[in-house]
């Protein structure tokens, strides 16, 4: 079966400021780009910062990540201006008038590299009334994708 790109939620210990004077405070959570490896049912460990404090993490399981002590920043971490010039220009415009951040770019680029053509990106999502409603970009092949439309009913 191979690998599965997957974006998921790391926690850190920071807290956001509207956050901190709580009496249970909430930590912040930030998202991150993942290569899972079906058949072992692992992820390959990468690194990434949080987007709240800049802390280094390790990303060692889904949704699972440790921090990286004494270490502030990953200059080695990849970064949606050295994604640039492995997407083609349009995409890269396209990801970027939706204001996508770097697991999105990771997750375009893993898409072409493993030719997974059909699955998709989310552009843009918003709840109205009882509807999730969006944008969502599919990629058709190496050099072809589609914007979409889509309307997603929220049954409780």
């Amino acid at each position: 079966m191979g690998k599965k790109g997957i974006k998921h939620l790391v926690q850190c210990h920071c807290i956001l400021p509207q956050y901190r004077d709580q009496t249970d405070p909430v930590f912040h959570q930030f998202t991150v780009f993942s290569i899972l490896d079906i058949e072992s049912d692992t992820i390959s460990s990468s690194f990434a910062e949080c987007n709240n404090c800049g802390a280094a993490h390790k990303i060692i399981d889904i949704c699972k990540s440790e921090i990286v002590v004494g270490k502030d920043e990953v200059r080695s971490q990849i970064t949606i201006e050295d994604i640039k010039h492995s997407l083609p220009s349009s995409l890269f415009e396209l990801l970027c008038s939706y204001d996508r951040g770097l697991p999105d770019f990771e997750h375009a680029q893993f898409i072409i590299d493993n030719n997974k053509w059909g699955d998709y990106i989310v552009l843009s999502r918003e709840e109205i009334d009882d509807f999730t409603q969006g944008k969502i970009v599919t990629f058709v092949s190496i050099d072809k994708f589609r914007v979409e439309s889509y309307t997603l009913r929220n049954v409780v």
